[in-house]
């Protein structure tokens, strides 16, 4: 296990944003843009400047769920779906994170991922494919919609028992995946389980990618207490080996972007790679990312885990 001290404290000169342009989104990312919409008050949202990532965030705060939304009078014109995921505290909805995919280009001819939502059904602790978008991904489509998964099993169910997001990578090769057939066929390699909870669990969101087009260059999940965070499960895509944090890495809860979240106690959306860089021993003149989206999950009032997607 390695422990991790800050080599510089977080400090309030980080900008936090409420937007990811495509261009701070690296090629070939999966992603078009990436939005945090906060709840300024009921049923208002801070300023943003796009109108359709405002009708989806209040259609996401309404539902008071995650969705993915694929009507295509609902996105922006060079997006193909949104998957939106709510933040809560203390029961209620405190910003939604709205992810956009890319439609297909002369650059980018077959983006490759997936977003769905998982629900509980049934009278048994079950959850089944609410809603999801796949693309071309026909076959994982077809598998997903007829499974089920109980709590516990599958990543769905495994969050939903866990009450903490999950990376699972290396899909192909993952006991813990199920639809590991499915996800070796189709090119996707690692995928993010987040859980929705507000006063009772209501779904986990799943974010799936494959090497073609990640999502994300790397994704971290941080157990939080009083003083520290630690590394609970992470996957890396194309970057340094210096960048990599081992399972069970701790770091300080000041730390980073990591520290931003418990100093705002909110979602954070930086591009500052200093900040990312302070949560590892690496090599600043290393190809590194350069944004990062910190997702926080609340147990009522209390901070218990950060969701960490780097691009």
């Amino acid at each position: 296990m390695t422990t991790i001290t800050a080599s510089e404290p977080t400090t309030d000169t980080t900008t936090l944003r409420t937007s990811l342009p495509p261009l701070a989104v690296p090629d070939p990312c999966y992603l078009q843009g990436v939005h945090v919409c906060d709840v300024v008050a009921p049923g208002e949202f801070s300023p943003e400047t796009d109108p359709q990532v405002l009708t989806i965030a209040q259609r996401c705060l309404e539902e008071s769920d995650a969705m993915v939304v694929q009507d295509a009078g609902l996105l922006p014109s060079d997006a193909s779906s949104a998957l939106a995921i709510p933040v809560f505290f203390d029961g209620d909805v405190q910003s939604v994170i709205v992810l956009l995919s890319k439609t297909a280009t002369e650059t980018m001819s077959d983006p490759v991922g997936v977003f769905e939502v998982w629900r509980p059904v049934g009278p048994h602790d079950e959850v089944a494919l609410r809603e999801g978008y796949y693309g071309k991904l026909e076959r994982f489509q077809n598998v997903s919609s007829f499974v089920r998964f109980e709590k516990g099993n599958g990543l769905p169910g495994v969050v939903w028992d866990r009450e903490i997001a999950l990376v699972q990578d290396d899909l192909a090769n993952h006991m813990g995946f199920l639809r590991a057939a499915g996800a070796s066929a189709d090119l996707l390699n690692s995928a993010l389980g987040v859980p929705i909870f507000s006063d009772q669990f209501l779904s986990t969101a799943v974010l799936i990618q494959s090497r073609k087009t990640p999502m994300a260059r790397a994704m971290e999940v941080w157990k939080v207490n009083e003083s520290e965070c630690e590394l609970t499960s992470q996957a890396y895509g194309d970057v340094e080996k210096a960048f990599r944090l081992d399972v069970g890495t701790k770091v300080p809860t000041n730390t980073g972007i990591l520290g931003l979240v418990t100093q705002n106690q909110r979602t954070v959306l930086i591009e500052d790679m200093a900040a990312l860089l302070l949560t590892r021993p690496a090599d600043k003149a290393l190809p590194c990312p350069t944004a990062g989206l910190a997702i926080p999950f609340f147990d009522g009032t209390v901070l218990s885990s950060i969701t960490l997607l780097m691009f």
